[in-house]
């Protein structure tokens, strides 16, 4: 176990009282398991030292034997030391370290973020509890801020501009009485003396592996994908910062960054909110007030107001109030508020008011107030108030105040003060007329069922879909007829109906048919447009007759006989035209029964 800890954190205790310097590192490396290596030309061995300390880290135990006059470095299990030149020059940095404990066990504490606020100078304690960094003797006025999770914030004000070990001590953070009631933060002065006395008198152990009670919610794989994306740019040191400092925010007017840890505003980019951020490659902060331009991809933890773009994707963790240019993919965690635009995907976790286009698919989890235009896919997962445009689907899981236009499909639950267009109309209500190839209204709507006969056919099927004030038809009849005749018709229609009483509906149909020949071959269109008249009445809640007559136009330029009608209805027009079309119209029939709504 002695071996698993590095050289300089291993706990010692030392009693040297007038001893030559040789005899003094011998006994270090004894108590501590490791082996010095060092220049003896540079570190006399004859000098005298007293020394005694207990329970103390080697490396406290070194920097108070050699007075900082030595630099220590662990490489393996041994120990190196260099002797530090002096000049007459005024250092322009000098270095501050210690260790960060737990005030009331006096255990280390291990990833505790220790920043500078004006400088930006940051870094992460490592698993035994010790920190390094280096500050400018220039400034006039130096204070460490440092955080940890469940733990009180501590400030230290720095006096000295020499390197020096300023050790701090946190205490756990108590029960909250309000999740918005700010955390108090103990300000102390550097005081180095007492420091390290009070370090060398208090055990230290090890810390044991944080547990995180957290109830642990699922994520959506939308979530785990941009996790992943933040987790390949964003280094492990800016990670921790970003969870110790979730209740510091700094602000900045400007940032320039080449990648999330080389920037401007270096390992706390995290936990910056900027107002103006240029960003090379990748960028990475806490928020956007103002433009924020990225070559590659933007990440920002919380919000972005004003302007931001980016060659591949922006990926945002709070919401968007403005404009969002992706080149690719824009993701966004919370609302929109704007005009979010993208090469292939936009996806927004919360709400849409403004305008959401896309390449490829626009997807929302809440609201959208605006307009969803995209080139393959638009999902509202709630309502819609306003329009979805789309080459392929629209799909609103609740309601759409507006309208729907798709290549494809359209899909919603209501639909008010607007309709659907498209191929294909589905929704639960609709308060406009659906214009499309099929049209479905769960409520409300017109369908249809219907097993009929008609002077060409002795036997239809169709179906009647979409509203009454517009329905779709879909029918196939077979003539059981003797050859010469068309064996079977496909047709399609549109028709409208209006009612009479509340148990009869007058219809008016317009329908293409098609006339196949199955005991020759055919490459023409035969085809039939037929105009009918129908009335229907209800015979049960459910089930309806269906008559009337119609009026028939019958063109082809196959040299075939025309269709065999029964009965033997007359031919009220017949003609050739110089192209070769061979045209019949007559007075037709419609009988049927209806199952449907």
């Amino acid at each position: 176990m002695a071996q698993s800890v590095p050289p300089l954190d291993r706990i010692i205790s030392v009693d040297i009282r007038n001893e030559k310097m040789e005899s003094a590192l011998r006994q270090i490396s004894q108590a501590g398991r490791f082996e010095f290596s060092y220049n003896p030309v540079r570190i006399d061995g004859a000098t005298l030292v007293t020394l005694r300390l207990v329970n103390t880290p080697v490396r406290e135990v070194l920097n108070r034997l050699f007075q900082r006059q030595v630099t220590v470095k662990s490489r393996g299990n041994h120990i190196i030391l260099v002797r530090v030149d002096v000049t007459d020059e005024t250092p322009k940095n000098f270095l501050v370290d210690g260790y960060v404990l737990d005030e009331q066990t006096g255990q280390r504490i291990a990833q505790a973020s220790i920043f500078e606020k004006t400088t930006l100078a940051s870094t992460v304690s490592n698993p035994f509890g010790y920190y390094q960094l280096r500050l400018p003797t220039s400034r006039p006025s130096l204070r460490l801020d440092v955080r940890k999770q469940d733990y009180l914030g501590e400030t230290v004000i720095i006096r000295s501009r020499t390197p020096h070990s300023v050790s701090i001590r946190m205490r756990p953070q108590p029960i909250p009485l309000s999740v918005v009631e700010p955390l108090p933060v103990r300000v102390t002065e550097d005081t180095t003396r007492t420091a390290e006395a009070s370090l060398a008198m208090v055990p230290v152990e090890t810390p044991l592996p944080a547990v995180d009670t957290t109830e642990k919610q699922t994520e959506s794989v939308v979530d785990r994908g941009m996790a992943g994306v933040t987790k390949l740019f964003v280094s492990a040191q800016q990670a921790i910062h970003d969870i110790n400092l979730n209740r510091d925010t700094l602000y900045r007017d400007w940032q320039v960054s080449f990648l999330p840890t080389i920037g401007t505003n270096l390992r706390l980019s995290g936990r910056i909110s900027n107002r103006f951020s240029v960003n090379m490659l990748v960028g990475y902060s806490f928020g956007t007030r103002a433009f924020e331009l990225g070559g590659l991809m933007n990440i920002v933890r919380t919000n972005v107001e004003g302007f931001q773009a980016a060659g591949l994707a922006n990926v945002i963790g709070g919401k968007v109030t403005g404009v969002q240019l992706g080149g690719l993919f824009n993701h966004t965690n919370q609302s929109v508020r704007g005009v979010q635009a993208a090469g292939l995907i936009n996806t927004v976790i919360d709400s849409v008011k403004g305008l959401q286009m896309a390449g490829l698919i626009n997807f929302a989890r809440g609201d959208v107030q605006g307009a969803q235009v995209a080139g393959l896919l638009n999902i509202a997962t709630k309502s819609v108030r306003g329009v979805q445009v789309v080459g392929l689907i629209n799909y609103a899981h609740q309601d759409v105040v507006g309208w729907q236009i798709a290549g494809i499909l359209n899909r919603a639950r209501t639909v008010t003060k607007g309709s659907q267009i498209g191929l294909i109309n589905v929704a639960d209500s609709l308060g406009g007329v659906p214009i499309g190839l099929i049209s479905y209204v769960r409520k409300g709507g017109f369908f249809r069922i219907e097993a009929g006969t008609d002077e060409l056919n002795l036997l239809n099927v169709s179906l009647r879909t979409g509203v009454r004030r517009l329905y779709n038809i879909l029918t196939a009849g077979y003539s059981f007829e003797r050859e010469g005749s068309p064996r079977m018709t496909a047709g399609y229609g549109l028709g409208t109906a209006f009612g009479l009483s509340p148990r009869t509906l007058l219809s008016l149909e317009g329908t293409y048919h098609h006339h196949f020949y199955f005991d020759r071959p055919s490459e023409e269109w035969n085809s039939q447009l037929r105009f009918s008249t129908l009335f229907e009445t209800k015979l049960t809640s459910h089930v309806a007759l269906a008559f009337g007559p119609s009026v028939n136009w019958y063109f082809t330029k196959d040299d075939y006989a025309r269709p065999f009608l029964k009965p033997s209805i007359p031919i009220l027009s017949e003609r050739n035209d110089v192209f070769g079309n061979r045209y019949w119209g007559w007075l037709g029939f419609h009988v049927g029964l209806r199952y449907g709504k």
